[in-house]
């Protein structure tokens, strides 16, 4: 009777070692939670210093497919592309790019009438580069503008725009101006608009 009675108090006390372990693995599962879900938009800022002479609209946009992805890209090498788990567009990219563009222009002040100018695009590249010195946004898109089915611009944009910090959003801001830049670049290269 005595060796039964130690057999049950071991197995009690083995059984109670294991509750106690299982609660503290929870509690550290509970520690460590998974890290919330980022995300964002880009968002050109000012307006446009050039005039347009036509009303815009937006045609298709199109996108490599290595920027397709709803998350951001970020590259650490030449040859190294990734994509955060947690930063991710609220739209696909090229959408993006697409709605930014539009909000930009349709504060350019139109100056004439007549056939109204469509511009489309295809991205090339829109990413975090991650350097020794710091980050940056690169961005590079091909633009083309028609008016009555006639091209009037056709060329490829590319800027790459310093980070104020390494930090996902402060990338997406650093895209933000590098778009910017290239707008009013794209505006100033239209025929017939003012310089």
């Amino acid at each position: 009777m005595i060796q039964h009675t130690t057999t049950v108090t071991h197995r009690r006390r083995g059984t109670f070692a294991l509750l106690i372990a299982a609660a503290a693995l929870n509690a550290c599962s509970l520690a460590s939670r998974t890290p919330e879900m980022r995300y964002y938009t880009l968002a050109v800022t000012g307006t446009p210093s050039a005039p347009l002479s036509a009303p815009l609209r937006l045609g298709t946009f199109t996108v490599d497919e290595p920027y397709g992805s709803a998350r951001l890209a970020y590259r650490t090498s030449p040859y190294r592309l990734e994509y955060y788990t947690y930063h991710r567009w609220a739209a696909e990219p090229r959408l993006m790019v697409a709605i930014a563009i539009r909000d930009y222009v349709e504060r350019a002040a139109v100056t004439g009438t007549g056939a109204p100018l469509e511009l489309t695009g295809h991205l090339r590249r829109m990413e975090e580069v991650d350097g020794a010195i710091g980050w940056s946004g690169d961005l590079a898109i091909d633009l083309r503008i028609t008016r009555a089915g006639a091209a009037v611009l056709e060329r490829s944009y590319a800027e790459t725009e310093p980070a104020e910090s390494r930090d996902p959003e402060a990338v997406v801001a650093a895209l933000s101006r590098a778009l910017r830049r290239i707008l009013e670049r794209a505006l100033a290269d239209i025929p017939d608009s003012p310089r």
